[in-house]
């Protein structure tokens, strides 16, 4: 419903696709593609043949695969969208287009390339076919991140600063009772040098001038705005609004004019970070929703991991 700046295509497992639509409660239908040329996955049972194997291991080995290739234990892994591991085996009632799958899908398998390969796709598709990005990371660093919390999250942001690439740009936005001028952070080694720099200069301290600094980084990706790339805010907070100039009803004004309809679209995600009651979940995916984004709450152990999912969204 949003075009194009909406789509989303990702390499999953067929399995996958078939599991997230048989959630009753689900309103997105998937749909599997199955390009002309594309990787399969197996997962195999061997019994190695090596004078290490003893006759009991041997025979406790053939008893698991007897086991696997019983009927009963094939439908378990037909029901639960994985191919049957006999050919030939029946597919069951999940593997049709109600689920978003295809039968008997016509494509060229492929068996999974060398790490070297891989490495090469990887930097190709870097360098030239990835949508150019720009996120301005607008940083909470006031005093109740203090401690483990900042800690964490300069680590996490040492990670996404080593992972941009070439044609990626970032914007790190630090704020508290004041709000930092963006700091540049270019996807080359001086760039990811001087980021990571500036990341361990952080100090926590001050209020929380959460909407105020949301519309600052929106309004300056408005006067920097790059066309034919992704252009989106990414705030990480662990608090409530302190101090802003403007409230909620005004920040949620300000956002819709660069939403899908916008001529200049701006996505938001928003991360609460450490315990709710600490931030309002329900402001920060307000405020992500208006423009396109999602909310996720994260805290120190989840943290780094959140947010390496978030990266792929740029």
């Amino acid at each position: 419903k949003n075009g194009p700046f909406w789509a989303s295509v990702g390499s999953v497992y067929e399995s996958l696709v078939i599991s997230a639509n048989s959630q009753g409660n689900n309103t997105v239908n998937y749909q599997a593609v199955y390009p002309s040329a594309t990787f399969s996955s197996n997962i195999r049972a061997i019994l190695p043949n090596a004078p290490w194997v003893s006759e009991k291991e041997k025979a406790a080995g053939e008893k698991v695969i007897e086991f696997l290739r019983q009927p009963e234990t094939q439908k378990i892994a037909v029901d639960l969208g994985l191919r049957p591991g006999i050919p030939g085996g029946p597919l069951g009632s999940k593997f049709s287009s109600e689920f978003g799958v295809q039968a008997n899908p016509q494509y060229d398998s492929y068996r999974p390339p060398k790490p070297e390969v891989v490495e090469a796709m990887l930097q190709s598709w870097q360098s030239y076919a990835k949508k150019p990005s720009q996120v301005a990371l607008v940083v909470d660093v006031s005093g109740s991140m203090r401690g483990e919390k900042l800690s964490s999250v300069q680590n996490t942001l040492l990670n996404y600063v080593q992972n941009i690439g070439s044609r990626e740009k970032i914007a790190i936005i630090p704020f508290s009772n004041e709000i930092e001028q963006p700091f540049m952070v270019e996807g080359t080694p001086q760039g990811k040098a001087e980021g990571i720099k500036f990341i361990g200069s952080l100090k926590a301290g001050g209020g929380t001038r959460l909407y105020d600094s949301a519309l600052f980084a929106r309004n300056w990706l408005k006067q920097n705005f790059k066309t034919n790339a992704i252009n989106a805010v990414l705030i990480l907070t662990d608090g409530d609004d302190s101090g802003s100039e403007i409230t909620l009803d005004n920040l949620s004004k300000q956002l819709q004019s660069s939403n899908f309809e916008a001529d200049e679209s701006i996505a938001f995600f928003t991360v609460g970070y450490g315990k709710q009651g600490e931030f309002s979940p329900k402001v920060l995916q307000t405020i992500a929703e208006l423009n396109g984004g999602y909310y996720r709450q994260g805290n120190p152990e989840t943290i780094s991991k959140l947010i390496a999912d978030l990266q792929v969204e740029f």
